[in-house]
């Protein structure tokens, strides 16, 4: 263009339908109304069934805040009316976090109707051990990892693998770690784990446990209901050892807390199994080596990836590879996919 002016330009999206789950759902929810809220769009809210008052703290914060009507609304309702959001031509942009399996169908609707999409799904993140990296310590993180939230955390360590050589060293600690979390009532102060969400939970737990038995992964630890809780949706941090990469435990999200120990011929054997797996979301290198850190993760396909253990900043972009997701959240790049680019040429 000669003699002219160009200008670009970025525009809201327009109507956000915000989905969350109900794991962490006020942080989740608020990690999708920011952002949108920023770049000008108003704000449908579909919270879980189960976790529907963090949504209504938020909506009464925005009137509070002298919002006006309109500009963040809320449906708590059930998957009909999340469906009826997605289906809406009215809606221009879904925010999701929750299953890939929703995720697909959430993505297959906005496709239909060339709507934006923003997914953040499931994942089976890697730890990978280095031998410069402390077994006990090891035991240590990835036994405080996978009983955060009981495992309930979609970027959650679950596969750990290792060099073949350190492998039962590593699982024996991670026993011994295992053994000593204290399960009970989450409002005692005392208590380093509490139950899962609900029954549902508890029984799609317990099915996977009992395929990784089926399949031949060693039950190392836990694998039941602890023995002095008898009421409650409550299991025992679980380790399966010497875990096939491709079977079940090591290749479908669970949500729980199960953690499956790999071993690995060598430290281009760790990557491979690592990146063999249709979910990219989140990983560790556990190493002292902040050179050998960077240069693994790179070459690890996930969205996220932390010396050291899981490792998560909100405040920088986040999402998954593959199945994991699309887009990101967090940072100047969850506010852009909120925003529709302009090109104006002026004379």
């Amino acid at each position: 263009m000669v003699g002219g002016t160009a200008v670009i330009v970025r525009e809201p999206v327009g109507v956000v339908a915000a989905i969350a789950p109900w794991n962490a759902p006020f942080m989740i929810m608020i990690t999708k109304i920011a952002p949108a809220l920023l770049a000008g769009c108003t704000v449908i809210m579909k919270p879980s069934p189960e976790t529907p008052l963090e949504t209504y703290i938020l909506a009464e914060a925005a009137e509070a805040a002298g919002l006006p009507p309109g500009v963040v609304n809320l449906v708590p309702s059930h998957r009909e009316a999340a469906d009826y959001l997605v289906r809406n031509p009215g809606v221009d942009k879904v925010g999701f976090t929750g299953s890939t399996a929703a995720g697909r169908r959430i993505a297959s609707v906005c496709g239909e109707r060339i709507a934006r999409v923003t997914l953040e799904l499931g994942g089976k993140s890697a730890a990978l051990i280095m031998d410069d990296y402390d077994i006990a310590h090891a035991a240590k993180v990835l036994t405080g990892t996978i009983t955060v939230l009981t495992g309930q955390v979609c970027a959650t360590l679950s596969r750990a693998i290792v060099p073949k050589k350190r492998h039962d060293e590593l699982a024996d600690a991670i026993a011994q770690e295992m053994k000593a979390v204290r399960i009970g009532d989450p409002y005692d102060p005392e208590t380093q784990m509490g139950p899962v969400a609900m029954k549902r939970q508890l029984e799609r737990i317990e099915g996977y446990i009992a395929k990784g038995v089926e399949q031949g992964a060693r039950l190392v630890q836990g694998g039941a209901r602890p023995s002095h809780m008898n009421r409650g949706y409550y299991i025992e941090p679980t380790l399966f050892a010497n875990v096939d990469n491709t079977s079940a435990i090591a290749q479908e999200e669970i949500f729980g807390p199960v953690l499956s120990l790999i071993p690995a011929e060598d430290e281009d054997d760790m990557i491979r199994l690592a990146n063999q797996s249709i979910f990219g979301l989140n990983g560790a290198v556990l190493t002292h080596d902040g050179d050998k850190a960077y240069a693994i993760a790179r070459k690890v396909r996930t969205g996220a990836i932390g010396q050291g253990g899981l490792k998560l900043d909100f405040a920088l972009p986040y999402g998954g590879f593959k199945q994991s997701g699309v887009g990101r959240e967090g940072g100047v790049e969850g506010i852009l996919p909120y925003l529709e680019t302009k090109t104006i040429l002026l004379d």
